[in-house]
C-alpha cells in the first residue's frame, strides 16, 4: 500500500518551480532532525519522470564515503558500469555526473551533507569548481539537505562559504503548525488535536508515533511511559545535540529551562557549572533554546516535546524501566497536561492571527509576542503585568489577546482582569482577541461584544 503524503504543498510548490527552470539549478535544504526534510525531497522525486541520484552521507571514512557515492551514481545512471569502473577522488565522480546531465534533466540528491563535509572538507571547493566550470553548462538539478542547522548556516549559507551565491533556492523547513498536525489526526477532537501538536512540536516524525486507532491517553502511555516507547531517554539524546562531549551537561541545562530556571545564572546553579556560556551557545544555534531579551536575557525552550519529556518523563525513567511508567503518568501526570498546554495553547492563537492577519477582519500583523511589564497603578504600586498576545504592525500595537487552555468558561473575573491589563499597555483602541479551550460565560458573551471570542473549535475551522 503506497504511502500517503501528507504536508509540505508549499515546499512542494517551490520546488517544483525550480523544476522547471532550463539548466543548472541548486536547491539547499535544511532543518531539525526528523522534521521531514527526506520525505520531501523523496516525495518531489516522485513527482518528476527523470533519473536520480539519492545518497545519504553516513559517518565513514572517506574512501569509504567515495565508494559508497560511486555506487549510487552508477546504479542510477550506468547499472551497466557498476563493478567495471571506479572513480579515484570526488572531482572525477562529479565530472562524470555533470557529463550525463549535459543530455538530460537529473536530479543529485546529497542527504545529511555535512557528515560528508565534516569528513572530507575540501569536497565544498570541489563542488565550487565543479559548479562553476561544467554543471553550469548542463541540467543538473542539485540538492544538498542537512540536519545540523548551525552547520548548514555557518558552512553553507554563510558569505565565507564555497558555495556562497551559487544556489538558486534556500529552504529551511519548519515543524508543522497546529492546522498541519491536525491534519494527521482526523479522528481525534479538537482538544486532543492540540495536545498532540504540544506534544509533538509539530514535528513530522513525532507525530506519525501517535495511532489515532488509540485515545489519546494511551499513545501517550505508550510512548512516553513505556519500555520501547518512541520518546526513550536515548532518542532525546539523539534531539538535543550532535554535541557528545559532555551530554550530561547539555540534558542537564535542558532539564533546568524546562522547570523554570530560565536566566543564566539560575541554569548555572542548577547545573552546578561556573561557565555554562559555550554549551547555551550550542543549543541556541542548533535552534533547541531562543535567547530572549528584557533587563536579564532568559532562554526558552523551541521545542514543546523537550519541555514535555525534562518536566514529566525525566524524572520517571526508573519507574518506566520497572514497568510502572503508567501508574506515575496516571499519578503525576495527567491532571497537569492542561497546565503543560498554557504556553503551547499561546503558540497555537500565534500562529491563528498569522493565519488570518489581514483577512477576516483581523489587522495585518508583522510580529506577535508576549509581553511582561512592570507598571504604576492607581494607588502609585508597582505591579507586574503579563500579556500573552501581543500584535504589532512595526512599532504600531493593533492587538492585544489572552488565552486560557483550562477545563472552565472564561469567565467574567478574568475578562475584567483583561481590561485592567489593557490600560497599561501604550495603545489606544487595539483589538482585544480572547482565545479559550472551553468557550466563555454568558457575561463575556454579552459584554465583550467588541472583543473577538475564538473557541478550540473556532480555531480548526477551515
Amino acid at each position: 500500500m503506497e504511502e500517503i503524503f501528507k504536508g509540505r504543498a508549499t515546499e512542494l510548490k517551490v520546488l517544483d518551480k525550480k523544476f522547471k527552470k532550463n539548466g543548472f539549478v541548486m536547491a539547499i535544504l535544511y532543518g531539525r532532525r526528523r522534521i521531514g526534510k527526506t520525505r520531501l525531497v523523496n516525495k518531489f522525486i516522485s513527482n518528476h519522470n527523470c533519473k536520480y541520484v539519492s545518497f545519504t552521507a553516513v559517518e565513514r571514512g572517506e574512501q569509504e564515503l567515495l565508494s559508497m557515492l560511486t555506487e549510487s551514481v552508477l546504479a542510477s545512471l550506468a547499472p551497466e558500469l557498476l563493478g567495471e569502473i571506479s572513480f579515484n577522488s570526488f572531482e572525477k565522480l562529479f565530472e562524470f555526473v555533470g557529463k550525463r546531465a549535459e543530455k538530460e534533466r537529473i536530479i543529485f540528491f546529497i542527504d545529511e551533507y555535512p557528515y560528508l563535509v565534516k569528513e572530507c572538507p575540501y569536497i565544498q571547493s570541489v563542488l565550487q569548481k565543479e559548479i562553476d566550470t561544467n554543471w553550469k553548462k548542463g541540467n543538473l538539478f542539485f540538492i544538498i539537505c542537512g540536519s545540523l542547522v548551525s552547520f548548514m548556516k555557518d558552512e553553507v549559507l554563510a558569505e565565507s562559504a564555497p558555495l556562497h551565491g551559487r544556489s538558486d533556492l534556500e529552504l529551511k523547513l519548519h515543524p508543522f503548525n497546529y492546522i498541519e498536525t491536525a491534519d494527521f489526526l482526523d479522528s481525534y477532537t479538537n482538544e486532543e488535536k492540540a495536545i498532540c501538536y504540544g506534544l509533538t512540536n509539530g514535528v513530522a516524525k513525532y507525530i506519525e508515533q501517535f495511532d489515532t486507532a488509540l485515545s489519546l491517553e494511551e499513545n501517550i502511555v505508550n510512548q512516553f511511559y513505556s519500555i520501547g516507547g518512541y520518546f526513550s531517554e536515548e532518542q532525546i539524546k539523539t534531539v538535543i545535540t550532535s554535541e557528545r562531549q559532555n551530554p550530561a551537561l547539555y540534558n542537564s541545562i535542558i532539564s533546568a529551562i524546562a522547570t523554570g530556571h530560565t536566566k543564566n545564572n539560575e541554569i548555572a546553579t542548577y547545573v552546578g557549572a561556573s561557565d555554562i556560556t559555550y554549551p547555551l551557545k550550542i543549543l541556541t544555534n542548533a535552534e533547541i533554546l531562543e535567547r530572549r531579551m528584557s533587563k536579564k536575557p532568559y532562554y526558552v525552550l523551541n521545542d514543546s516535546m523537550l519541555e514535555f519529556w525534562f518536566r514529566y518523563v525525566n524524572r520517571a525513567t526508573s519507574l518506566i524501566n520497572a514497568e510502572k511508567g503508567s501508574a506515575y503518568y496516571h499519578s503525576e501526570v495527567k491532571g497537569h497536561i492542561h497546565d503543560f498546554m498554557g504556553k503551547i495553547f499561546e503558540k497555537m492563537a500565534k500562529e491563528y492571527l498569522m493565519i488570518h492577519a489581514g483577512a477576516d477582519n483581523f489587522p495585518l500583523l508583522t510580529e506577535i509576542t508576549d509581553c511582561q511589564m512592570t507598571v504604576i497603578d492607581e494607588d502609585n504600586k508597582t505591579k507586574q503585568i503579563e500579556i500573552d498576545l501581543l500584535g504589532k504592525n512595526a512599532k504600531k500595537i493593533l492587538l492585544v489577546g489572552e488565552c486560557k487552555f483550562k477545563n472552565t468558561q472564561f469567565d467574567k473575573t478574568e475578562y475584567e482582569k483583561l481590561l485592567d491589563k489593557i490600560k497599561y499597555v501604550p495603545t489606544s483602541n487595539p483589538m482585544i482577541c480572547i482565545f479559550s479551550l472551553s468557550g466563555f460565560s454568558e457575561y463575556v458573551k454579552e459584554n465583550a461584544k467588541n472583543c473577538k471570542l475564538i473557541g478550540i473549535d473556532d480555531m480548526y475551522f477551515k
